[in-house]
């Protein structure tokens, strides 16, 4: 896939965060952006900053977790745009806290976006790719939770790993289709999530904690913060480059690649490491004593490798 000119492109949860970032990076590379959300004001936002540079975006509020709204989406778009050709489920869904505290309805939301979100993504675009005979690019963003279990967020790394299977699963699958499909693993990053609705009750204050944990300390997030975690846009730079290619497992930044390839040697250690060096540590570890430009540098170089690992 050499370029994204008059592409279309879907992405859920677009109306902030990584899901904001990716649909002006796809706007910038002069696709036809889809921008799904379930806030609708939210969406049509994202598609005013879009059309403020000269974008092409039109705005969609879905429940992705709502399968009879998710295919009444995907026919709308099909009927007005054709199949695209690539889709990113990055829709999600977080809570914190103990899991004897979160509830049977914490369950049933996590569950509901993080593993069916992606489900009815899959099923809906991924027929309309396979049926244009043109291919396509699915790419589910997940998270390092996926293979790195994170304190008090047991059932949040649950659906997260379970999303991670089902992507593994469905590349296998697909391959043969033009329809290739990968698995986006971020480490922590400030979208918002965790202030707004999708924490409350107990978990809420936990939750907040996370938020201010994966900024590297509390207050705004200064210059030198923003490379503790990497932002948003920084995970779109890269779910960009990877849909033009076809890896199989992408984990960003450095300290989810790091993770990663720990977890492939010595799982045992990796779930050491994941309680004895906590994900926010690395990254407060890798900003104070790494440069940033430098850094960007082997994040690519370690990214490309990756990369052509999975291609194989």
């Amino acid at each position: 896939m050499p370029g994204f000119d008059n592409e279309v492109v879907v992405v859920t949860g677009a109306g902030d965060g990584i899901g904001r970032a990716v649909a002006h990076r796809f706007a910038r590379k002069r696709a036809v952006v889809i921008v799904a959300d379930i806030d609708k004001d939210r969406a049509v936002r994202t598609v005013e900053e879009i059309d403020a540079f000269g974008g092409t975006a039109t705005p969609f509020a879905v429940d992705v977790a709502d399968a009879a709204a998710m295919e009444s989406f995907a026919e709308d778009v099909h009927a007005d745009f054709g199949a695209p050709r690539v889709l990113v489920n990055n829709a999600g869904f977080v809570t914190a806290g103990p899991f004897l505290e979160h509830t049977l309805e914490d369950w049933e939301r996590l569950l509901g976006v993080n593993v069916w979100g992606l489900v009815h993504g899959c099923t809906h675009f991924g027929r309309q790719m396979i049926a244009s005979r043109r291919g396509g690019r699915i790419i589910n963003v997940t998270s390092v939770a996926a293979f790195a279990p994170i304190p008090s967020s047991t059932p949040y790394c649950a659906t997260r790993a379970a999303a991670q299977m089902l992507t593994e699963g469905l590349r296998l699958e697909f391959a043969g289709t033009g329809v290739g499909v990968t698995a986006v693993c971020p480490a922590l990053v400030p979208t918002g999530i965790y202030e707004e609705h999708d924490a409350d009750g107990p978990t809420a204050a936990a939750a907040s904690d996370a938020a201010r944990k994966a900024r590297g300390g509390a207050g705004p997030v200064d210059p030198a913060e923003r490379w503790a975690t990497h932002g948003p846009d920084s995970i779109a730079r890269t779910i960009v480059r990877v849909a033009a290619r076809n890896p199989a497992v992408v984990p960003t930044p450095i300290e989810a690649r790091a993770l990663y390839l720990a977890n492939r040697v010595s799982p045992g250690g990796a779930r050491l490491a994941s309680r004895v060096l906590e994900p926010e540590r690395l990254t407060r570890l890798r900003a104070r004593w790494s440069r940033p430009a430098a850094l960007t540098r082997l994040d690519d170089y370690l990214a490309r490798k990756l990369g052509e690992r999975a291609d194989r």
